[in-house]
């Protein structure tokens, strides 16, 4: 071999140095969006304000996130043993008295429709329709105002999933419940639940109905709710905005090799 051609000692250990800077480079970068996929089945949670219902029987939100689709909520009031639209109402006061509630159709005597809550009497419910969202991984509600009352006991906040057809009628289930104990009335309490896309999707349930009661208490409890105005909903980062940003994860990995590599 002509010695012009041939790589010197340095010349080679330099070139498998750049070799192994590029590798590690590369090696980093991967890791990183190997890291960034990992990072994306943790939920990244996206608030959508209800109170926009507030004034309303029906209302739908705007289109919430990259897009992730909708949610729509109404109201509803049982009178003379017929489930009757109502308008959704907005309280705002402390942390656990803040939310939305459904303005009264009747007002029987002894009911607390003034609040502006989710009663009992009448038997009033807030219908939030999920059937609309796509990529969420799950999401989270919050109830207000489960205080110890002045009859009827603790209040106590219910959420019913429905598996409702088109046109027909909705079957329901208690999802979970919350209850607020204090020692006099107006002792207000909050709580949050969260419900995993495997939890209702899996049972295709298409509505959350909340409800301050699971019957007609025909007068004889006064007890009401409200459904927190913060609604969350925890989403799966979109794959191409993964890809984007791992990509630029990987040039940066990249970047960093080359400098040390001028640098030695």
């Amino acid at each position: 071999m002509d010695s012009d051609s041939r790589e010197s000692p340095h010349g080679f250990f330099k070139g498998l140095n750049m070799h192994k800077s590029l590798l590690t480079s590369l090696a980093v970068g991967c890791g990183a969006l190997l890291d960034l996929v990992s990072f994306g089945a943790s939920a990244l949670p996206i608030h959508v304000g209800l109170q926009d219902a507030a004034g309303s029987h029906s209302w739908t939100s705007p289109v919430i996130g990259d897009p992730h689709g909708t949610v729509t909520l109404t109201a509803w009031e049982y009178d003379n043993h017929v489930w009757s639209n109502a308008v959704t109402s907005y309280k705002s006061g402390s942390a656990a008295e803040t939310g939305m509630g459904v303005t009264c159709n009747q007002q029987p005597s002894g009911s607390e429709c003034g609040e502006l809550e989710i009663g009992a009497t009448p038997w009033q419910m807030l219908d939030l329709n999920i059937s609309q969202l796509t990529g969420w991984k799950s999401l989270t509600l919050y109830l207000g105002s489960v205080n110890a009352a002045s009859l009827g006991g603790d209040e106590t906040g219910y959420l019913l999933g429905a598996t409702c057809t088109v046109g027909g009628s909705c079957t329901p289930i208690v999802l979970d419940s919350c209850t607020g104990f204090g020692n006099w009335p107006g002792h207000a309490a909050q709580c949050m639940l969260n419900f995993t896309a495997a939890d209702l999707l899996g049972q295709s349930i298409t509505d959350i109905w909340v409800a301050s009661s699971t019957t007609d208490q025909s007068g004889t409890d006064n007890g009401n709710i409200l459904l927190g105005s913060d609604f969350v909903l925890n989403t799966v980062p979109e794959p191409k905005a993964l890809g984007i940003f791992g990509l630029g994860l990987l040039l940066i990995g990249v970047f960093v090799g080359l400098r040390r590599r001028r640098a030695g």
